[in-house]
């Protein structure tokens, strides 16, 4: 029994010499270095693990390995077992966790299909990058993503794919087929990030983002121009006039937009930086603020619009400059309102009118439903 002690604690003296010490302290320090990237990096997990190059590359190697030696083979093919298996143990958790930080509503994918919209998306979008945690927290279901899996693009209702393209056909800087781009699109983006996308072209989501400019009527002495000096610099918009506070949406938290002021105070300091003051505003003064701007049902905080998970249940209606005075066709769809003031146009014009009989008659009613259906 003595002589089976030495002899153990004499393989372990064998396995721990120098020569050893440094190849066990190399492999630990792989092995640490596996494990950052999976932790920090699970994309890579997955495109090496779960796609048919990343796993050929990986059986080439071991076989490789098996053939220049037998051992180091063995322990390779172990290696990478373990990494596979304890690789998707922390993704999973790591996974489990961001949802559990979640304060609202939101949707879990399942891993498999998770794995699968990915490696689809590799294929048919190489060149974009997927948020999967953001996209099923906020955007969309498991119902969704199956569809995405199963025909390659995302569920979208009627409504949005008209609303999409009546925007297409409107564009005027970019000419392209709308039917084509609604295919394209429908690969990329889910409906709740496309609505998104459409209601911040409309005039009520660039006041959300970009804010509108309010005249403070006690004036703006830092940055009113002195009687006699010329405002062509400011006509010309060489340069941006500043003398007009700015309302806007306060983004800094993703999940809690509120409303801000903000005025301009002219320059400062050494470096004639810009200088201003914010200060937050109360919604239930919108009203009196804003000309133009009324609050359709009760005052609520129209920021929620434009939360990290929208909140569509603060309706508003604001009459700019240059844009027809009815609400925009993505916020009634998403408000799930009737603004439209053609909404009930006479049986005359919305009858099939011959252009070769009635030339006048069918030119008014094709520019009435042209305002009828306007998307900013």
């Amino acid at each position: 029994m003595k002589l089976f002690y030495k002899d153990i604690i004499k393989n372990i003296k064998k396995i721990f010499n120098e020569e050893n010490k440094t190849s066990l302290l190399g492999f630990l320090t792989i092995l640490i270095l596996i494990w950052l990237v999976l932790y920090f990096i699970p994309e890579l997990f997955t495109t090496l693990f779960e796609t048919f190059l990343g796993k050929l590359i990986l059986i080439t190697l071991c076989l490789l390995t098996l053939s220049y030696n037998f051992k180091y083979g063995i322990l390779i093919s172990l290696v990478i077992l373990i990494i596979y298996r304890f690789g998707q143990i922390i993704i999973n958790k790591k996974t489990n966790n961001n949802f559990n930080n979640n304060v609202k509503e939101g949707f879990i994918w399942n891993h498999r299909a998770t794995q699968d919209f990915l490696l689809l998306q590799n294929t048919i979008n190489p060149q974009v990058i997927f948020d999967v945690n953001l996209i099923q927290k906020t955007q969309a279901s498991q119902e969704e993503l199956d569809y995405f899996n199963k025909y390659k693009k995302w569920p979208w209702s009627d409504n949005t794919k008209e609303l999409y393209i009546e925007a297409i056909k409107r564009n005027p800087f970019v000419r392209v087929s709308p039917q084509s781009s609604l295919n394209y699109s429908r690969t990329v983006y889910n409906e709740a990030v496309i609505l998104m996308i459409l209601s911040y072209q409309s005039k009520e989501g660039q006041f959300l983002l970009n804010g509108i400019l309010i005249k403070d009527p006690s004036g703006n002495n830092m940055e009113d121009l002195p009687n006699g000096f010329g405002n062509y610099p400011y006509s010309s918009g060489e340069k941006e006039y500043l003398s007009d506070d700015v309302i806007k949406c306060n983004m800094k938290n993703p999940g809690n937009a509120t409303l801000e002021r903000i005025k301009y105070t002219g320059r400062g300091g050494i470096f004639e930086q810009q200088t201003s003051t914010t200060q937050p505003v109360d919604y239930n003064e919108l009203e009196n603020i804003i000309p133009g701007f009324s609050f359709l049902n009760k005052p609520c905080n129209p920021c929620v619009a434009i939360n990290e998970s929208p909140d569509y249940s603060c309706p508003f209606k604001l009459v700019v400059k240059n844009k027809p005075p009815f609400i925009s066709n993505v916020f009634q769809y998403l408000w799930n309102i009737k603004d439209n003031p053609l909404e009930s146009l006479p049986s005359f014009l919305t009858d099939d009118i011959n252009p070769n009989e009635f030339p006048l008659l069918s030119e008014l009613q094709s520019e009435l439903v042209k305002q009828n259906t306007y998307v900013p």
